[in-house]
């Protein structure tokens, strides 16, 4: 993970000079010359909100599923995104052998967005970590369906 700046902490966007991640849009207030802190406090940082915890997403903004290796976007425009490798899955991804027919979905309920793993072969990932009940999801959170990774992104 760099810290000159011109990589996110928290999804590993590029950074624009104005500091604001191409990707999942946070700003950072990290600089080149600063060393204080580790680089799992300062990425602590960025997930935090005003008040502590993370704030439900009221707003009826665009969403998307990016993938940085392809730059593919996915569109989250139903309230129900199915998402594996068959065809009539919402969002198919059919390159990758590890993901299952009907691997998962994201839901969009409650002012928010939610991912929840469908019982698939190989496991969903959120942030790292496996998935095993539905949770829900905000700008920068890291999904892995198979050995595909998507970073969830609003606009």
């Amino acid at each position: 993970m760099s810290m000159s700046g011109t990589e996110c902490a928290r999804c590993g966007g590029v950074i624009d000079p104005e500091g604001r991640c191409s990707v999942c849009g946070i700003t950072q207030q990290i600089s080149a010359g600063d060393s204080n802190g580790s680089q799992g406090d300062k990425a602590a940082e960025l997930y935090a909100v005003p008040g502590g915890g993370r704030r439900e997403t009221k707003q009826a903004r665009p969403a998307f599923l990016f993938n940085k290796l392809t730059n593919d976007r996915f569109a989250l425009t139903q309230s129900v995104s199915k998402i594996g490798r068959d065809q009539t899955n919402n969002i198919s991804l059919t390159a990758d052998h590890y993901i299952s027919r009907h691997h998962a979905w994201v839901l969009q309920m409650q002012g928010g967005f939610w991912v929840e793993d469908l019982g698939s072969t190989n496991g969903t990932l959120l942030n790292g970590e496996i998935l095993t009940e539905r949770k829900q999801i905000f700008p920068g959170d890291r999904i892995t369906f198979g050995k595909t990774e998507m970073i969830f992104v609003l606009e």
